[in-house]
């Protein structure tokens, strides 16, 4: 790639351009210092660097009024600057503007005062000064290009690597999926990183992975064909770049509230093809506005071409997860009807033999009738366990939990919901003994307690994830293998992942449940 502007998490242009251009600044008294380049062919000039408390971001479109002089050095009453990408500008009332150029375009060195007038350059910039910071200029754009497009070259050599031992190993699909996110992350010194993949054949995709997002809805986003920016770049079949989000003309249908309420300003996403075929789309994301560059839409298509193999063994991962939910449900049907239709059938010729006799017989008929439904239900409660644990593939944030919890309907009770620790991501069969014994403990505090208030608190560690549930109602003795089914159903979750669950008295008054899982999933 062509490293003309600062790319990836590089900035090392910027970095080699500053000393000139606070020295050209210190010289001539200047409040405010901008370096701007313009390469050859289509595409608005650039600031390089910028000083003062007015300047521009790294990589900033900007425009320039009057015209900037390409050849000689020149004075200017006037020079308004202005940001093509936000509604930001400086009016210089007095300024120096220093030209350069290279074969890959032109730019300038421009320092000036807003409020007052700059003196008289040419008492301090003779000719051969100012060739000797034109010189300078160029002499640290071509250092700074060849040390970022060094530094890039080796973190994006390192990020492959990462990503290649990740599919490669014989862990599960997931991890690899990680380290695609984590080496995009790294590589563009980003604050998010998600991947979108394909949830049906209509062209919907959902992120299936993330690093860095905080909320439930915008993880909870359906993406179509052509919506948004990672429908665009499906619908280009390149990068697409977006450096204010919400203010894009170009995107169609954009999840625009869901990404505000995140914080997302500036996004990136790629096409992940496999084979022919579009298999995943690689997103990197800040929540601060950051002009992206050519650079970047390269490196993050280079990084997308590397990432298909961890994302190929994530494709097959699922199918074979939908392969085996098949089988559950399969069998699930078998054994319904193999048990609970035969217990119907029983308890229908119970009923129409009771319609003909009474005294003792019926009695015993009647009993044998309560015998048979009790044992319908609870095989049919069983079953409908093993349905809803189906397995899953992915992670879940430890604050979805706190959010899936929050979905029971709410009563005339204050809730407060906490997150204590690092929003970790869990294996989604821990995740989900959470939500049920979080679900069913809010349910139960609210309905039956007599509660007011009532705190639902997610503790996370590198070691453990405990869920605690805390109302100041009433207190009743708990058993959990009585006819509760809602109480068996919590330890149910709970041991299936290999977890603890305790139910006991509050203090000063009410009940306190507490789950405790392993992050992982259960070897």
């Amino acid at each position: 790639m062509e490293y003309l502007v600062d790319g990836g998490g590089s900035q090392a242009i910027h970095d080699a351009v500053r000393p000139v251009l606070d020295e050209i600044q210190a010289l001539l008294g200047a409040e405010l210092g901008v370096v701007v380049y313009e390469p050859h062919g289509p595409g608005p000039a650039v600031a390089l660097a910028s000083t003062g408390p007015h300047g521009f971001l790294p990589n900033e479109a900007v425009v320039a009024d009057p015209v900037l002089p390409r050849r000689a050095p020149a004075s200017l009453d006037r020079l308004d600057l202005r940001s093509r990408l936000r509604g930001h500008g400086v009016r210089l009332r007095s300024s120096v503007v220093v030209p350069w150029r290279d074969r890959h375009g032109h730019g300038a060195v421009i320092v000036g005062n807003e409020a007052t007038a700059l003196g008289d350059p040419d008492a301090v910039l003779d000719d051969d000064l100012r060739r000797h910071y034109r010189r300078a200029v160029g002499r640290a754009v071509r250092r700074g290009r060849r040390d970022g497009a060094l530094a890039v070259g080796r973190e994006l050599r390192a990020a492959t690597r990462t990503m290649a031992d990740a599919a490669a190993a014989s862990g599960d699909g997931p991890a690899a999926l990680t380290a695609i996110l984590g080496s995009a992350r790294e590589l563009f010194r980003a604050e998010v990183a998600y991947l979108g993949v394909p949830v049906d054949g209509s062209g919907t995709y959902v992120f299936d992975e993330a690093l860095g997002i905080r909320t439930a809805p915008f993880r909870r986003l359906r993406v179509g064909h052509g919506q948004g920016l990672g429908g665009l770049a499906r619908r280009l079949g390149r990068p697409v770049c977006s450096a204010n989000y919400a203010a894009d003309g170009r995107l169609e249908e954009a999840p625009v509230d869901e990404t505000r309420h995140e914080g997302i300003v500036s996004a990136m996403a790629a096409p992940v093809s496999v084979g022919s075929e579009i298999a995943a789309v690689l997103y990197i994301g800040d929540r601060l506005m950051r002009p992206f560059t050519s650079v970047d839409e390269e490196l993050l298509e280079e990084l997308a071409g590397h990432a298909a193999p961890g994302v190929r063994r994530r494709s097959a991962d699922a199918d074979r997860a939908r392969a085996l939910e098949r089988a559950v449900r399969e069998r699930v049907a078998y054994d319904l009807h193999d048990s609970v239709v035969r217990g119907l059938v029983a308890i229908g010729f119970e009923a129409e033999q009771a319609r003909h006799v009474d005294g003792d017989d019926a009695a015993t008929r009647l009993d044998t009738i309560a015998r048979a439904a009790e044992a319908c239900m609870s095989r049919l409660r069983g079953e409908l366990e093993l349905l809803v644990a189906a397995p899953r593939v992915g992670s879940v944030a430890a604050s979805e939990i706190l959010d899936r919890i929050a979905l029971v309907p709410e009563r005339d009770v204050l809730r407060v919901l906490e997150l204590d620790g690092a929003d970790l991501e869990l294996d989604p069969d821990a995740a989900d003994a959470l939500v049920r014994v979080g679900q069913e403990a809010v349910t139960n505090a609210e309905q039956h307690s007599g509660c007011d208030h009532l705190t639902v608190r997610v503790e996370t560690s590198p070691h453990a994830v405990a869920l605690h549930v805390t109302d100041d109602g009433t207190f009743g003795p708990v058993d959990a293998g009585g006819a509760h089914f809602g109480l068996r159903g919590m330890h149910a979750a709970v041991d299936r992942v290999g977890g603890r669950l305790e139910i006991e008295a509050a203090h000063p008054a009410g009940t306190h449940v507490h789950a405790v899982v392993a992050p992982g999933p259960l070897r």
